[in-house]
């Protein structure tokens, strides 16, 4: 028995640490092919350009209410227009995509958005206000290219006075990778007002009310804390109660700190911080540098 099992753990092992493998079985399965076809995508298919107030980049639906909830209502309440942007469609639960049934992950991605709609509009965000760019869960590291094309385009279309994305903190992949690319993209096109917040790491459990951020390489930036007063609490908690599928209203009292976002080390913050080995993240930040700088080379609008 332990001759079969060694093989199968290995060939599993194997699987993990070859990105372009799971994308290729994300590909024949017919689940992430892109952009025709990626699961959960909603993404804005009208042609009107306009500038917006506040574009968020969140990983994950819930990410914005857990991170920036009380900052997003203070926004509202000046009457700012937002736009949010989900990267993953949040349908991992337990196993990876390209092994759970197609009907499963179409299942929690439906849920996931209906929460996040439910959730917004208790700050009074339109749901045609809310994308999702429809990437695998706990797989944005195989997609950054693509990832790459759908942010700049978003950012070209809504030129935002003011952006939002998480900072590289090692809390989760999804996060760390859309902070990259979306602050990659600020870099290169010379676009400053991006702000990002931290959520949880190793050192800061989900939950936490008094939040801070990691250590940094780069140049001390203003973190700006903000005061959560209980009316903002309790409106926080009635956003994280609509989702239900993540069990998230217990962690209403998460503080918020944002602060201007440095994009000069990106790279040094992935090294530092990222759960993805150096080994595996090499051959994925040379690919995408490469193709990020043709693309911008050829849509920049800054």
């Amino acid at each position: 028995m332990r001759i079969v099992k060694k093989p199968i753990i290995n060939f599993i092992q194997y699987i993990h640490e070859h990105e372009k493998i799971i994308k290729k079985v994300e590909y024949i399965r017919g689940i992430y092919k892109y952009p025709g076809k990626m699961l959960g995508r909603k993404f804005p298919n009208n042609n009107i350009n306009n500038n917006i107030d506040v574009l968020v980049f969140a990983a994950h639906p819930d990410d914005d209410v857990l991170g920036l909830g009380t900052t997003l209502s203070r926004h509202s309440q000046k009457g700012d227009t937002i736009k949010i942007i989900f990267v993953t469609n949040g349908s991992k639960g337990v196993g990876e995509s390209w092994n759970i049934r197609e009907s499963e992950s179409i299942r929690r991605s439906e849920v996931r958005y209906r929460e996040a709609v439910q959730a917004l509009a208790v700050i009074n965000i339109p749901s045609e206000n809310i994308f999702c760019l429809g990437y695998p869960d706990g797989g944005t590291q195989r997609y950054l290219k693509n990832m790459s094309v759908d942010i700049l385009m978003l950012i070209q279309k809504y030129n935002p006075g003011r952006i939002y994305v998480h900072c590289i903190e090692g809390g989760h992949g999804d996060h760390d990778m859309t902070s990259f690319v979306v602050k990659s993209i600020c870099e290169k096109i010379g676009y400053s007002n991006v702000f990002e917040w931290t959520e949880y790491n190793p050192k800061q459990p989900l939950g936490s009310h008094d939040v801070n951020f990691l250590p940094s390489q780069s140049p001390k930036q203003k973190e700006i804390k903000i005061d959560i007063s209980k009316e903002e609490q309790s409106l926080k908690r009635q956003m994280l109660a609509f989702h239900q599928s993540q069990d998230v209203e217990q962690f209403f009292l998460q503080g918020e700190a944002i602060r201007q976002a440095n994009t000069s080390k990106l790279e040094k913050e992935l090294y530092d911080h990222c759960q993805l080995p150096k080994s595996r993240l090499l051959p994925i930040l040379k690919e995408f540098n490469k193709f990020l700088s043709k693309l911008v080379a050829k849509h920049s609008f800054y």
